[in-house]
């Protein structure tokens, strides 16, 4: 019984000791709450713009634009969260916003068919 107990505590401490990546869902999560909590007590938010912080960083977690490594800067030692790269703190207005990164596509050259194949050489031989 007692290992199980020990099992259970390891397992406490060395819950959030992974990379950002590697954290589930719930982790990731509460980490954002702490963060938000930090920012409260260094910014001296009011409860209005903390409430708004919280819904933006949840909604953009539950989006999966934090998931990569590179989009937060965690600490694995504290075991807590650096930055927030994308979030933007305006001091005038005093609230948060996020630049979603855009996608870039990269155009991908398609195959040609057989016919197109045909009517290339074609025009080639012509010249």
């Amino acid at each position: 019984m007692q290992s199980i107990i020990d099992a259970v505590e390891q397992e406490k401490e060395s819950r959030f000791k992974k990379s950002w990546a590697k954290l589930d869902k719930g982790s990731k999560l509460n980490r954002l709450t702490l963060f938000i909590e930090s920012e409260v007590a260094d910014k001296e938010l009011s409860e209005d713009s903390q409430k708004k912080l919280k819904k933006l960083l949840f909604h953009v977690c539950e989006n999966g634009s934090l998931n990569k490594v590179n989009d937060v800067e965690y600490s694995e030692e504290t075991c807590e969260i650096v930055s927030i790269k994308n979030l933007i703190y305006d001091e005038n207005k005093e609230s948060y916003s996020f630049n979603l990164p855009k996608k870039v596509v990269k155009p991908t050259a398609k195959s040609k068919s057989k016919i197109d194949r045909h009517f290339s050489r074609s025009k080639e031989n012509k010249k």
